[in-house]
């Protein structure tokens, strides 16, 4: 079985993006993760930091570097697809320690590093939203006044929204595990358990399965607390009667998955079953929308329309896919504003999100566009769960 991408893989990501440097006049290219979203150096050299942050530097020629903070050059050197590794104070942890015995790179170094002593000029940066302001200035500092930094997001991120077979057969596994969790969860849950209880259930569940850790802060939640698009679980007891919302997420081989269903124990009132179903009937319709060549926001056009049509235009917060691959939520999304046509072997969430005041619930799962149609990654107990 797949558990991982190839080194071979790791390599012609480079040197897909040298081409784009070369071919925009960038030196450099740096990106940067930290442990909430290591989606680009994953990415990049399958390294995912802890603790502290890391970056990657891609020359425009020659080899790329791993940039880690000072504690991490072990764990780097062991994990990353990148053979060089180098130390910077820039990407220690927020404790902000100054580490007087370990000696440490600068960003001036590393450009004189990958540049062949000619320094970077022109660089090409990644990762803007989650930049910490040290390697800002850091870089700056090094670049000088005749320096230029360029926003480049666009680079790593039109790279990673079309996937690759490895990238997709380790998506469907995750997935798959994923299934297997609910099935296990559905089982097991009881009216009384904490949301907190039922969340163990799912992490067990999950790693016994063969999972290689969360995909994100998995959901169980119920009552009022599902109108929540984004929470966490708590304390309080389940209850007979309240709509439960589980997002179940497994991580595999670097690849995130997502399974969403909303449960009841018991018989669910006639009005909840009718916007819970409107929900699946939504959800079934924007998959029957997709395929290549569609311009993604005439996709999230028609779904805001469903909800109109159907008297539900209040319930709409969002909708009605975002890319999905080593972060659970990642670029592109479909939005009404989305000018982009949809390609073959990109991947999505079809993510089917209903809110009121008294509660809200969503449908997830993964899945790839096809010339004719997509590949759903999971599919399992697309019904009313009545417990």
């Amino acid at each position: 079985m797949l558990r991982g991408i190839p080194e071979s893989e790791f390599q012609e990501r480079i040197r897909r993006i040298q081409e784009k440097l070369e071919e925009h006049n960038f030196d450099a290219y740096l990106v940067h993760s930290n442990e909430a979203d290591q989606g680009n150096i994953r990415y990049l050299s399958d390294y995912w930091p802890l603790f502290e942050s890391a970056g990657v530097i891609i020359p425009r020629e020659g080899e790329p570097i791993l940039l880690v903070g000072p504690e991490s050059e072990t764990f780097a050197r062991e994990r990353s697809k990148i053979r060089k590794v180098r130390k910077l104070l820039e990407y220690r942890e927020p404790a902000d320690p100054e580490y007087p015995e370990i000696a440490v790179s600068t960003f001036r170094d590393i450009f004189d590093e990958v540049s062949g002593g000619k320094g970077v000029r022109r660089l090409a940066l990644g990762d803007y939203t989650i930049l910490p302001m040290p390697v800002v200035e850091g870089i700056k500092e090094a670049l000088g006044e005749k320096g230029e930094i360029v926003r480049a997001e666009w680079i790593i991120a039109e790279l990673r929204s079309v996937k690759s077979a490895n990238e997709i057969a380790l998506l469907r596994e995750a997935h798959r595990i994923s299934e297997l969790v609910l099935e296990d969860v559905l089982h097991r849950i009881r009216p009384g358990m904490t949301e907190r209880e039922v969340l163990g259930v799912v992490y067990e569940s999950m790693y016994r399965h063969g999972a290689e850790c969360e995909a994100f802060p998995n959901y169980v939640f119920g009552g009022k607390k599902t109108r929540n698009a984004i929470g966490r679980a708590t304390d309080e007891p389940l209850r007979e009667g309240e709509l439960i919302q589980l997002c179940i997420g497994a991580r595999f081989g670097g690849y995130a998955s997502s399974v969403g269903r909303p449960i009841i124990f018991g018989k669910m009132p006639e009005e909840i079953r009718k916007r819970v179903q409107f929900g699946l009937d939504a959800h079934r319709k924007t998959l029957e929308w997709i395929r290549e060549g569609v311009i993604a926001g005439e996709v999230a056009v028609k779904f805001y329309e469903y909800f109109v049509e159907h008297g539900y235009a209040a319930n709409y917060l969002y909708g009605p896919c975002h890319g999905t691959g080593i972060i659970e939520v990642e670029k592109p999304w479909m939005e009404k504003t989305s000018s982009y046509p949809l390609q073959e072997n990109m991947t999505f969430m079809a993510d089917t999100f209903f809110t009121s005041e008294e509660y809200g619930f969503r449908w997830e799962d993964g899945f790839r566009v096809a010339k004719d149609g997509v590949e759903l990654f999971s599919s399992a107990h697309w019904e009313i769960l009545e417990l």
